[in-house]
């Protein structure tokens, strides 16, 4: 079944079809619709849409959780026509080009890595942000982030364990404002700290 899905999947990324895609056996009335990108027999990854056709975010899933696909009908058609009418275009994670050796997953990370991107992984029902430090064929390591964006700690995930890695969210865009806001207080408090120094060595007396 899995390998009918994958074999699905990349027949419709070809075709350039918008899809409908079930993956949460937990709420099976849940799915996800967008533009497939990159598919190997594990994983696929896809920009994702809004139901009013803006971009949501960009995803990896597994493809041994679908259970279901849907194209061609109402809902799709409706998104495709969306999509034309955005401003705002689609841009690849993957470089057309790309080599998926070590699989699409591993691509994926790879790509992050390089351009220090920040991701956020899905496991269950934790969700951990940050940005990917190393990882090999087994284990991912990354410099996570707290809630209010500070570099928090390195933690190892095992690959087989994560369920969705999510990037070009809101939920990423979030992280990177924290980040340069948590930047700018830092510098500002490093200039007022000088300040002060300047202000106290101009009191001395030799």
């Amino acid at each position: 079944m899995n390998n009918y899905y994958a074999y699905l999947l990349r027949d419709l990324m070809e075709r350039n079809q918008i899809v409908s895609v079930y993956s949460d056996a937990e709420h099976p009335e849940d799915f996800v619709v967008g533009r497939i990108e990159q598919v190997d027999s594990e994983h696929f990854l896809m920009c994702e849409f809004m139901p009013w056709g803006e971009i949501e975010g960009y995803r990896v899933r597994r493809v041994q959780d679908v259970f279901s696909v849907l194209y061609g009908e109402e809902y799709e058609e409706r998104i495709r026509l969306m999509r034309t009418l955005s401003e705002r275009r689609i841009r690849r994670v993957l470089p057309q080009d790309c080599s998926l050796e070590g699989g699409l997953l591993q691509a994926v990370l790879r790509v992050c890595q390089e351009t220090q991107e920040i991701i956020t992984l899905e496991m269950g029902m934790e969700a951990f942000s940050g940005r990917v430090k190393e990882f090999n064929g087994l284990y991912l390591t990354m410099d996570l982030l707290d809630y209010f964006g500070n570099r928090d700690e390195e933690e190892i995930f095992e690959l087989r364990d994560i369920g969705v890695v999510q990037l070009r969210s809101g939920e990423e865009w979030m992280y990177r404002r924290l980040e340069k806001w948590q930047a700018s207080e830092a510098a500002a408090q490093g200039k007022a700290e000088e300040k002060a120094d300047e202000n106290h060595d101009s009191d001395h007396i030799s």
